[in-house]
């Protein structure tokens, strides 16, 4: 079963790999106190409707050691009057030079989001063996841009985000030339954040459009919009395209899909197998349940295939301590066992609860009632000096008071000793000190595979959502999401322990006793007369989770007056009209040991149709940003 569980990790990693979810290296966020001192942009149109562009971007950074810039330039988003199309803006020829002798040097990234339908294309410009001389820097990046233009009937129009919005360095000022086949007619210009209708200086100077802002602080940019002649330039229309596939636009292929499919199919299968068959307790064959072998007889083991319904019920629960039963039917040991056993202790006339109707407390008699080891490490932690008379209150420690914690800790340390010292299990428990493997290879084998598969399985899912949107993230999550359930059912199932054929047959005594208790009825009680039966068994009730039923019952006798009316252990208003019920008991003396509370403590556009109606900083073509690195 662990050799599957390895061909279901690897195949998640597969997954992972098909999915394709790395992420580009990001050329890192620009610190605190960059600006671009001058943004002066230069825009040629020609008649064949290509935007020649020439930024030369005088840079101050905020301090030295600093590498190179970067420009991001968006080459596709959603097309605004179409919102089932795409518009693309081709770039090509790039180049880039420093006067200032910076390193110019750049490679190209492109970055995809919105299913595929924006991108950006990233110029990482620098070098990474060299850093700037000093905090300054002018760099000149010149490039070619199809379809940045637009077609009206009475005129063309070049609606562009100049600057983009998405800066992470303040923009002191930007100055802006665009030329254009036959002269600008007619200009506007916006600044500030994405839809910010603020203008800024704009105006036509022979057949230029001239545009200006000033104090661009991080988010905010410059949007223009120059007018050209009707029929001046050709190819003058947006380059729309249709938008990716659904397989595109979630980043998946068929074969990532059939992968994520078979990972998820046997991590499901493989849990199912493993929650039936795996980690199976033994017990004595040939033998009843609940029974063990004569003297002398050597029953050999078998697995364990009997379900609770075989079990036959008990009329009285197995010769050991309450809280170790507890932990064996369950495999866990928990606050719950500890109220048992306090009300064990009380039952046994070790303690007295006394209830004044608001509060509850716990009163020591006897300290010798405590006779097994965890018992006595419950009562030194309750009542360190074991003075008779030494009073406890039932309640959650207050803020850094760990005294019920520590007791209830000392008690389940000592009890799990106990039950190991009575070889009923092949394989302990995993709770407190138990572990899933018998050796410190299986646990770290263990805590390897939990930091792949989860760590792996989040960090793939969350840069499959960044580079490829929902669909990606969800291949990559479903087979993820059912290897770590397969896991955690494999870990939960293992973390039971395996009892051996004694621990088994114990086991079926005290699930027989508990069918006993769940399914009794007053007049079915087997008893003495005058005998408390309700405080004798009332700690098993609390262990099983019965109490309130074990007490209903119990009630009847008290009516008919076969029982005594309060328990000799209570001190306080009438037990059965008090409100104070049996479940309330073992929840308030549960909680008790429960932790005390912890201390409180204190880019790009979208474009609209024409600039000259509705227009908006970042409501142009084009766009994106940059910073340094």
């Amino acid at each position: 079963m662990r050799r599957a569980l390895g061909v279901v990790v690897g195949l998640l990693f597969a997954v992972l790999a098909l999915a394709g979810f790395a992420v580009p290296a990001s050329a890192g966020p620009a610190e605190a106190g960059d600006e671009i001192e001058n943004f002066a942009i230069d825009y040629q149109v020609s008649t064949d409707g290509v935007l020649h562009v020439t930024e030369t971007i005088d840079y101050r950074f905020a301090d030295s050691g600093r590498h190179g810039i970067y420009r991001d330039l968006v080459i596709r988003e959603p097309y605004k009057d179409d919102k089932s199309k795409d518009q693309e803006y081709r770039v090509s020829n790039i180049k880039v030079s420093s006067p200032s002798g910076a390193p110019s040097e750049f490679t190209e990234d492109t970055y995809t989001g919105n299913q595929g339908r924006y991108q950006e294309l990233q110029l990482k410009i620098g070098s990474a063996d060299k850093t700037i001389p000093g905090t300054q820097a002018t760099y000149v990046i010149t490039y070619d841009v199809r379809g940045a233009l637009r077609h009206f009937d009475d005129h063309s129009e070049l609606y562009w985000d100049a600057t983009g919005t998405a800066w992470s360095a303040d923009i002191n000022r930007v100055d802006i030339k665009a030329t254009v086949p036959g002269g600008v007619q007619k200009t506007s210009c916006f600044q500030g954040g994405n839809g910010s209708t603020e203008e800024c200086t704009s105006t036509v100077s022979g057949q230029q459009g001239v545009f200006g802002a000033t104090d661009l602080a991080r988010g905010e940019g410059v949007t223009i919009v120059a007018g050209i002649p009707a029929g001046a330039v050709q190819n003058d229309t947006p380059i729309v395209v249709d938008p990716p596939s659904w397989l595109e636009r979630n980043g998946v292929s068929w074969l990532s899909l059939v992968g994520s499919g078979i990972v998820t199919a046997a991590a499901i299968v493989l849990a199912a197998l493993y929650a039936k068959l795996g980690n199976k307790d033994q017990r004595y064959a040939g033998m009843p349940p609940g029974t063990f072998p004569p003297d002398g007889f050597a029953a050999q083991p078998v697995q364990d295939d009997l379900s609770e319904d075989q079990i036959p019920v008990a009329f009285a629960p197995p010769r050991i301590p309450v809280a170790e039963g507890g932990l064996l039917i369950d495999a866990k040991a928990t606050t719950t066992e500890t109220a048992a056993t306090l009300i064990d202790m009380a039952v046994r006339g070790g303690v007295r609860i006394d209830n004044d109707g608001d509060s509850q407390k716990a009163v020591l008699l006897n300290p010798a009632a405590a006779t097994a080891p965890h018992e006595q490490a419950l009562m030194l932690g309750l009542f360190p000096g074991l003075q008779p008379g030494t009073e406890v209150q039932l309640r959650r420690g207050a803020v850094g008071d760990n005294t019920m914690r520590n007791a209830h800790n000392a008690m389940i340390k000592a009890l799990r000793d106990q039950v190991k010292a009575r070889e009923w299990y092949l394989r302990m428990p995993r709770a407190g000190g138990g572990s899933a493997f018998k050796n410190g290879f299986g646990c770290a084998c263990l805590a390897m595979i939990g930091i792949w598969v989860v760590g792996g399985g989040i960090f793939g899912t969350i840069a499959s959502a960044a580079t490829g949107g929902f669909g990606r993230a969800v291949v990559v999550a479903v087979p993820v999401l059912a290897v770590i359930v397969a896991i955690g059912i494999w870990i939960a199932i293992r973390g039971r322990g395996q009892r051996n054929p004694a621990g088994r047959a114990v086991t079926d005594q005290l699930i027989g006793f508990r069918k006993y208790l769940a399914t009794a009825e007053a007049d079915q009680l087997r008893f003495e007369e005058g005998e408390d039966i309700f405080s004798r068994y009332l700690p098993w009730a609390i262990a099983f989770g019965l109490a309130d039923r074990w007490q209903k019952v119990c009630e009847q006798l008290v009516a008919a007056g076969r029982i005594p009316a309060d328990p000799y252990w209570y001190s306080g208003p009438s037990y059965y009209t008090s409100g104070w019920t049996a479940g309330a008991v073992g929840s308030t003396v549960a909680s008790s040991f429960d932790p005390p509370p912890t201390p409180s403590s204190s880019g790009g556009g979208g474009g609209s149709s024409s600039g000259f109606s509705g227009g908006s900083s970042g409501g142009g073509g084009g766009g994106g940003g940059g910073g340094s690195w």
